[in-house]
């Protein structure tokens, strides 16, 4: 989790300078997605993710 956190932070830091872009992140599972979709309801300082999807 150390490793995403650290994604976060910079993927924060990127929005910060460049508002306008969006930021997607996709898994293979909605069991995957989900388990980051429950990360972030759980730390709600982290608001940069546009969306998270399912591939299909």
């Amino acid at each position: 989790m150390e490793k995403i956190k650290g994604t976060l932070g910079r993927i924060s830091e990127a929005k910060k300078q460049n508002p306008g872009i969006r930021v997607i992140y996709e898994f293979p599972n909605e069991t995957a997605a989900g388990h980051l979709r429950s990360w972030i309801d759980k730390n709600n300082f982290y608001d940069g993710i546009v969306e998270i999807k399912v591939r299909k």
